[in-house]
């Protein structure tokens, strides 16, 4: 067994059927692939479509659960996965047409422990592409989180990557229960830890930009994806103190700049005001992080606001400006 899919389902009836054909249409020996579909206590009628396919596809394995949410969910479908290497793929995108076929011979010779794809992103309200991820190379090549984001290569979603079970299960790899932006957290520790990773210049995934309907789309999850930046951010520096190769560390204090910065310029100035306290007593960390990153992915614009932020974080967000 090659490749073990890991597909999450919760309410998705309006999708599934698109993820499981863009999967089955493909010509591929069905001796290499085993699909793991997680039924996280869905109430709508994806399951049936799931059970649909399934009837007639031997490599489907269908695990129930209580709503636990897509963490629990993926690390569920993780411990039940046999094959060689674990693909996440989520039940409202669909796989790139062709690109089983292409993969499984470059799985079967591989001991990479995490490999590095490119993705298409799609808008839902019009099913208009809005986004074509590059990678640092234009050729198959060795990289690391570091080079990922010098070159300004996406390192989330976990769809991504396919990662070596074996890596998965030697490093106990699993997402963290209870929290928005799972991939933020699980990615940049997975990069780390990897021993090898190559990148693919291989388009292999098609990501549905969903208009509704989704965790970070629902406006009443919008302080929950707050707390879960913060909850991120404190877990990757804890991280941080159990590395020691200088490279990784440049990179994962640039992963910790990179969230902060996110969740700066996420918020509303109101927002900025209710957890000043929150940012007050992170503001040393911050300000150090900013100062070490002042050129990071720089315009003179960008400088110049993170200058700003330097002097007056609440000046700034006032002006409502990135950093």
């Amino acid at each position: 067994m090659l490749l073990s899919i890991v597909i999450p389902v919760y309410n998705s009836e309006k999708y599934v059927r698109h993820t499981l054909q863009s999967i089955f249409d493909q010509e591929f020996d069905r001796a290499n692939l085993e699909v793991i579909v997680v039924n996280d206590g869905t109430t709508d009628n994806s399951m049936n479509i799931v059970r649909e396919f399934a009837s007639r596809e031997a490599c489907i394995k269908i695990i129930e659960q209580q709503n636990q949410g897509l963490s629990a969910a993926r690390n569920k479908g993780t411990a039940a996965a046999t094959g060689k290497y674990i693909w996440f793929v989520d039940s409202d995108d669909w796989i790139e047409e062709g690109f089983l076929g292409k993969v499984f011979p470059l799985l079967d010779k591989a001991d990479e422990d995490v490999f590095l794809f490119r993705i298409r992103e799609y808008r839902e309200s019009d099913g208009k592409k809005i986004l074509e991820r590059k990678l640092p190379h234009e050729t198959a090549h060795k990289t690391d989180l570091q080079e990922l984001l010098q070159t300004r290569t996406d390192f989330s979603p976990v769809q991504l990557f396919i990662i070596r079970k074996e890596f998965v299960d030697r490093n106990h790899l699993t997402f963290v229960n209870g929290i928005i932006h799972e991939d933020m957290e699980y990615a940049p520790r997975m990069l780390i830890l990897a021993k090898s990773i190559k990148s693919v210049p291989w388009i292999h995934y098609n990501y549905l930009r969903r208009d509704t309907g989704s965790l970070t789309s629902n406006p009443s999850n919008r302080q929950k994806r707050i707390d879960s930046l913060f909850q991120i951010i404190d877990l990757h520096r804890e991280l941080e103190k159990n590395i020691t190769d200088k490279r990784n560390l440049r990179a994962m204090q640039t992963v910790r700049f990179w969230l902060y910065r996110k969740l700066f310029n996420f918020i509303s100035f109101d927002e900025f005001m209710e957890i000043r306290g929150e940012f007050h007593k992170r503001s040393a960390e911050m300000k150090a992080l900013v100062r070490k990153h002042l050129f990071f992915r720089p315009t003179s614009l960008m400088v110049i606001r993170r200058l700003i932020f330097l002097f007056s974080p609440k000046f700034l967000k006032k002006l409502n400006k990135i950093i």
